[in-house]
């Protein structure tokens, strides 16, 4: 195992951050279906640059107070597009 695959902050960042992408690529206020979310926490712990980058936003996000405003949607960069493929790659193989 490696250490991000054991970091439980990662690890909740990480599922956040799947399920912002799994909103904005749905358009609804859903979690991904049963299975997929793993798959795609799995592939982010195993990859240095996705976990760094997960991480870095998970830390410009974090705030104390509760907002009733809407999720803002994540930035469409380099991260966001890597996941959006994994994630739809998740849900592919789920479907077969």
């Amino acid at each position: 195992m490696t250490q991000e695959s054991e970091d439980p902050d990662l690890i909740l960042d990480a599922m956040a951050y799947v399920e912002e992408v799994h909103r904005a690529v749905r358009a609804e206020n859903t979690a991904p279906p049963p299975g997929v979310e793993g798959r795609v926490v799995a592939a982010i712990l195993a990859d240095p640059e996705l976990a760094a980058y997960v991480r870095a936003r998970a830390r410009g996000r974090r705030v104390l107070e509760a907002s009733v405003a809407p999720p803002a949607l994540p930035p469409i960069d380099d991260g966001y597009r890597r996941v959006r493929a994994l994630l739809t790659a998740a849900e592919t193989a789920g479907r077969g």
